[in-house]
């Protein structure tokens, strides 16, 4: 079932991390889908780490769909290769993006980026990875539970200062790709719980417990990490 509510925050107008993972799965409404392809367009910073999602989401397996403006991102590798790789030179995934990630066509058939057009030269590859490289990435993952210690389906990650995030699965778990070589305030949040913040540099495991407002003034409040 298509999703048909709103995909922006009804106060910021941000596209919600939940909606922007069901865009690129291809699980909203063709009206949704629509209004996410107009912010894309105007919003340039959310429209790259869009396309940062895509790619973290393919490789950990979940069945993305480049539509919309996705599709054209990819449109440009074959149409206009130069005007594509000056901006991919900025994207964390554009080595993989020149130098053979696979996507799925919008006919439905599966193309090799740098086999199906001979304008993606070695140089253009080096090009991105010498930028990937000032841009090391690491992988913080967890799980974000309730007081009684079970999962909280659809709470958010968001890297503080941005709009860069993720939400958890139905297992109360979450993957987040985030600079390397920057110590980076995470906040965790839900519906009726008090957020929690914490400060993260490098790849590891934060799990977080999150506790409803009106029992947070008197309880402790607990996370625990594993290195």
């Amino acid at each position: 079932m298509k999703l048909n509510a709103s995909p922006f925050h009804s106060v910021t107008g941000e596209l919600l991390p939940a909606y922007r993972d069901a865009y690129l799965r291809g699980d909203l409404s063709s009206k949704n889908t629509e209004a996410v392809d107009a912010y894309m367009k105007a919003n340039s910073r959310r429209a790259d780490e869009t396309l940062r999602r895509f790619y973290e989401m393919k490789n950990l397996g979940h069945d993305v769909k480049p539509v919309g403006w996705v599709q054209r991102q990819f449109d440009l590798i074959h149409t206009e290769p130069q005007r594509f790789r000056q901006r991919a030179a900025t994207l964390i995934v554009s080595a993989a993006m020149l130098g053979g990630a696979v996507f799925a066509g919008s006919n439905g058939s599966v193309t090799n980026a740098s086999t199906s057009n001979s304008e993606l030269s070695a140089s253009a590859v080096a090009e991105s990875e010498a930028a990937n490289s000032m841009l090391r990435i690491a992988t913080v993952r967890g799980r974000i539970l309730d007081e009684s210690g079970r999962p909280l389906v659809g709470a958010t990650v968001m890297q503080k200062g941005s709009f860069h995030g993720v939400s958890t699965n139905a297992k109360g778990e979450y993957t987040l790709r985030l600079p390397a070589n920057q110590p980076v305030t995470l906040q965790y949040g839900y519906g009726g719980y008090a957020d929690e913040e914490v400060k993260v540099q490098g790849s590891r495991v934060e799990n977080m417990t999150l506790l409803p407002r009106e029992k947070e003034k008197n309880t402790k409040k607990r996370h625990w990490l594993f290195f």
